[in-house]
């Protein structure tokens, strides 16, 4: 993955993309089809229970409509004659009735009119003696006549009110009807165990006949328009008649599904699913025939729902290729669109590396990728503003290597030039005395105590003086090296031996003290006392003044040490140069001890050196130790020394302006 182009990573993830899109798709697709297949569920129970009401219907009202004849005089008494008349003018009146019969007890035939029932009198037996035992309807099962005639048979009792006696409500006794006479007996309905017949008792004369062809009835109950559904009404084991689709004779729909058909011949309805012969999958649903005298069922079944129902093979492979293609294509756009200013910024930032970046960076494309390249842009100006000040920092530190090899050189020099000159302070003002001295103790001792006592005291004496002068000379020269003040004493005392020192040169100096005299460690003490020296030593040597005046400030922020004359003064700007030894000493001395160095001077009007560090008692900060350290090692901090030219070029404008007023004052 780390060294795949953005195009291709686009097509990995829009093929990665493709994964939970397939999922999604399956998922509706799924739910879908199971929507849909609910759908056609409710179709078919719907579809089913219209046909089952419009059988029931049908079945109802011919069994009212032979109810009726059954209570006919003619039909109840079994008269042959008068009941073949009476069931012609019926037949006329139902013509759904391919024919109408009367039968006695035994299954003999009476009279009939249509149909001949001598034929169906076999297939009717198990109805028949239902109808006699238990004195209510029923329906046959489909009975073939031949090969293209099929017919049921819907059977209702003839039945007498036989005479009875029962008890009037005053309790009297009442009789009932005598048996001769012929009444309407209502139809019993099912009751159960707990519940008593209101069916009044009376006697079962035979059973009248309606024969019904399937076809009309199957013409009368099937839709006109029912689609891709299959309809078949059955007895739970035959089927009775169906729509073209199922063959009566040969389908096994009741045989391979047994549990559904019994639901349903138990007033339940059952959704299911079937194949037909082809080998297709159907939904179907069995749903009973609300007529309660035949135990029939309803079975619809219509193709089951498909995840590409209405699309070909060939249309679903092209749809499915062309948004393949599309994605594809998308991805491979958007990842060129999103490579190309990467690639851009990509080769810029080469160039910046290798330092051949010349055109400035202009911010490319869009969104996140613009505020990228305006963010690259920043910062490769911030590296190239880095780079020239790296670069100038570079020659300016190079700048003061040179000043410090310089001044490292000529301080060698001065210090060369100061050996010479304290040896030759000793060799010259010490030494002679010091020899004088010797040559009259050997001149006594050569005498071996001859010399009188007036000569010997004075030559003691001279040797005396001689020795006395020549430690003068010494303390003079170790004073100058390192004054003992300074340790003992502190910088106060130090400055003021000093100060006299310079005084019998003929310069009027005087030592100013404000405030305590402050607490110094050694290192900031022997820095300021050497800056006071060699600052009055400039004094003496180049200021041509006739006044000088060290003044040493102490509160609890800072130290402040100022050492102004009245001399020939300078310009500033131009004394801060190599060739200045001792400008360029005493700034190194204040930076060490981490002090501020100021120089105020104007040519005519004298000159004021301004030294200011922050009043930290004997404790030496980090920074100072590090300082000191660097200047130990011969090389200052650059930032110090940069800090020092500025210092020294530009001073504190508050202390210039004080310095300014000590001095006209």
């Amino acid at each position: 993955m780390e060294n795949q182009s953005l195009r291709t990573r686009f097509i990995l993830f829009a093929l990665a993309c493709l994964v939970p899109f397939a999922a999604v798709a399956g998922y509706i697709l799924d739910r879908n089809l199971e929507l849909r297949n609910d759908e056609i569920v409710g179709f078919e129970t719907s579809l089913a229970s219209s046909i089952s009401r419009s059988v029931s219907s049908i079945l109802t009202s011919n069994t009212d409509a032979l109810e009726g004849i059954a209570q006919l005089p003619s039909v109840l008494s079994l008269d042959a004659e008068q009941a073949s008349v009476d069931l012609g003018q019926a037949r006329r009146v139902r013509p759904e009735l391919s024919g109408i019969f009367l039968v006695d007890t035994d299954q003999a035939i009476v009279t009939s009119s249509g149909v001949d029932p001598s034929p169906l009198l076999d297939g009717i037996t198990p109805q028949f003696e239902q109808t006699v035992a238990q004195n209510v309807p029923s329906v046959s099962n489909a009975i073939r006549l031949d090969d293209e005639v099929s017919v049921v048979v819907l059977m209702v009792p003839v039945t007498t009110i036989q005479e009875t006696e029962t008890t009037t409500s005053d309790g009297s006794e009442e009789s009932a009807a005598p048996a001769d006479e012929f009444s309407v007996v209502p139809t019993p309905t099912p009751t159960s165990d707990d519940e008593q017949s209101t069916q009044p008792p009376g006697k079962t004369n035979g059973v009248i006949g309606g024969v019904i062809q399937v076809d009309r009835l199957s013409q009368a109950v099937m839709p006109p328009n029912r689609g891709m559904s299959e309809i078949a009404v059955t007895d739970g084991s035959n089927v009775i008649f169906s729509s073209s689709g199922i063959d009566r004779t040969t389908t096994t729909l009741l045989a391979d599904n047994p549990e559904p058909v019994q639901v349903a011949l138990e007033g339940g309805i059952s959704p299911f699913t079937v194949t037909d012969p082809g080998g297709a999958s159907r939904d179907a649903v069995a749903a009973p025939v609300t007529y309660e005298y035949a135990p029939w069922i309803v079975i619809v079944t219509h193709p089951a729902a498909g995840l590409l129902d209405g699309i070909s093979t060939t249309q679903t492979i092209i749809v499915v290729m062309l948004c393949i293609f599309v994605i594809f294509a998308l991805a491979i756009v958007l990842g060129e669109v999103t490579a190309r200013p990467l690639r851009t910024l990509s080769r810029q930032a080469r160039e910046l590396h290798q330092g051949t970046l010349k055109e400035p960076i202009v911010p490319v494309g869009t969104g996140e990728i613009r505020t990228l390249s305006e963010r690259f842009a920043e910062m490769a100006d911030q590296i190239n503003s880095q780079v020239a000040g790296m670069e100038e920092n570079q020659l300016d530190r190079e700048r003061q290597a040179a000043q410090m090899r310089d001044l490292l050189r000529r301080t060698n020099r001065l210090q060369e030039d100061e050996r010479r000159r304290i040896a030759g302070e000793i060799h010259d003002a010490v030494t002679p005395l010091i020899t004088g001295a010797l040559y009259q103790a050997r001149a006594l001792q050569m005498t071996n105590g001859s010399t009188p006592e007036e000569e010997l005291d004075s030559s003691l004496r001279s040797v005396s003086e001689l020795l006395e002068r020549a430690t003068d000379e010494l303390h003079d020269v170790i004073f100058e090296l390192r004054p003992p003040d300074l340790d003992d004493l502190g910088i106060v005392a130090a400055i003021e031996a000093y100060v006299d020192t310079v005084q019998r040169t003929g310069l009027s100096c005087r030592l100013e003290v404000a405030g305590e005299d402050p607490v110094l460690a050694p290192e900031v003490r022997l820095s300021l006392y050497r800056i006071v020296q060699e600052a009055l030593h400039n004094v003496v040597r180049h200021a041509g003044a006739d006044e000088a005046v060290v003044r040493l400030e102490t509160n609890e922020e800072s130290v402040r040490l100022t050492i102004r004359d009245n001399g020939a003064g300078f310009d500033p700007v131009q004394a801060i140069r190599p060739t200045s030894l001792g400008l360029l000493s005493m700034q190194e001395r204040a930076d060490a001890i981490g002090a501020t160095f100021n120089i105020v001077s104007r040519v005519g009007g004298g000159t004021a050196i301004v030294i200011e560090r922050p009043n930290t008692g004997d404790i030496l900060s980090d920074a100072v130790l590090e300082s000191m350290m660097s200047m130990s090692n011969g090389a200052a901090p650059a930032e110090h020394q940069a800090e020092s030219a500025q210092n020294g070029t530009h001073a504190d404008a508050e202390t210039s302006d004080q310095v300014r007023q000590e001095h006209q004052s």
